[in-house]
């Protein structure tokens, strides 16, 4: 694992290299941020965890992208999503796919995983099993109205920091509103 986080920061380090090193006519502001100079940061519907442009939209309990695919999550994580057009008017379902690893079920047998917005719980879920998974929640066109919409999701049980440091929740891939 340690071999892996020190993998990424090298990597990481690499690219903002190579980017310092690039003498083109670049928008660099725009290019790493996924900005427009006067709008702000453009919000997407589907978040996928490798996309580092729409790492603005990961708020909290994220780490760095591992392995060109994924990232570990805290116990409590929250992202921001774009409401998908015609969502207002018809729904859409919150989809999260993610895996339980096995490190995870052997220590903690079982972990629930709980989506709110703005405090109201979505919908909560338990896993008992490792492997692939994806949580699902219908939300109704009223809830749908905003432009953008903060989701917090929270792990009754997570790994405490040890050799690894940090908290480690699920491993996410790709978090999005799909329009129904």
């Amino acid at each position: 694992m340690t071999r892996r986080i020190t993998a990424s920061v090298c990597l990481a380090a690499l690219l903002s290299l190579s980017g310092i090193a690039c003498k083109g006519k670049h928008n660099n502001l725009a290019a790493v941020q996924n900005e427009e100079p006067d709008r702000g940061p453009q919000l997407i519907s589907n978040v996928r965890m490798n996309d580092t442009s729409a790492g603005v939209q990961l708020l909290s309990g994220f780490y760095p992208v591992e392995s060109g695919a994924w990232r570990w999550t805290a116990g409590k994580f929250s992202v921001l999503l774009k409401t998908p057009p015609g969502a207002a008017q018809s729904g859409a379902t919150l989809s999260f796919a993610f895996a339980v690893p096995d490190a995870v079920i052997e220590k903690l047998k079982t972990v629930k995983l709980t989506a709110s917005v703005d405090g109201m719980p979505l919908k909560s879920e338990e896993y008992s099993k490792a492997g692939a998974q994806v949580f699902g929640a219908d939300l109704p066109a009223s809830m749908l109205t905003p432009d953008s919409i903060k989701f917090d999701f929270a792990l009754d049980k997570s790994i405490p920091p040890g050799v690894d440091k940090r908290e480690l929740g699920v491993v996410a891939t790709s978090v999005g509103l799909i329009p129904k």
